[in-house]
């Protein structure tokens, strides 16, 4: 067999080697991701389940996952949930609404967003900005400098911060609202 026979014959098992192993694996984690759901909807109304697993890019220093636990924790409480219903996205749906589109309560939601090192966007230019996001997006971008001195600081704050990001991640759009009147009646609802 010459050079480019070998070479052909090894791409071609690599690619019938990927594809056998993708195939159980998708199989696997569609399994997985239906009993998932199905715990989900077993659960009883009003009764979130509390294992989360967050997605924190590697990037990320891991003491962000504290302010994220806290997050999760105030959005399991039924008073905090009600900030879902103080704003509305640019299409006047509350985001109570846009949360129940996506078959998620609100705890379990916060484990679908992604978090990303942020630090070299424009935004994180601004000291004040801790992360930010694009309405409907669920990527939030954290700026960590920022967000590592006020977790340190006010632990409540970098929480609240995590939920404002969260309700964008719901549609919520910025200016308007003001994110100063965001921020102040997620610690309204959702503890200091």
């Amino acid at each position: 067999m010459d050079r480019q026979a070998c070479r052909a014959a090894r791409i071609a098992v690599r690619r019938v080697v990927r594809h056998v192993l993708a195939f159980p694996l998708a199989v696997l984690l569609g399994a997985a991701s239906a009993a998932a759901r199905a715990e989900n909807n077993a659960v009883p109304a009003g009764i979130q389940p509390m294992t989360v697993s967050f997605f924190i890019d590697r990037k990320l220093p891991r003491q962000m996952r504290p302010s994220i636990e806290e997050a999760f924790r105030r959005v399991s409480d039924s008073r905090c949930q009600e900030i879902l219903t103080d704003f509305r996205d640019p299409n006047g749906r509350t985001l109570s609404l846009n949360l129940a589109a996506t078959g998620q309560g609100l705890p379990a939601y916060l484990g679908w967003v992604i978090f990303y090192d942020g630090r070299s966007t424009p935004p994180c230019e601004d000291r004040r900005t801790l992360a930010w996001t694009s309405p409907g997006s669920r990527a939030v971008l954290v700026c960590w400098d920022q967000f590592a001195v006020n977790q340190r600081s006010n632990f409540g704050y970098t929480a609240n911060t995590i939920i404002h990001e969260t309700l964008h991640t719901l549609g919520l759009g910025e200016t308007p609202p003001d994110p100063r009147e965001i921020t102040a009646r997620v610690a309204a609802r959702c503890g200091n």
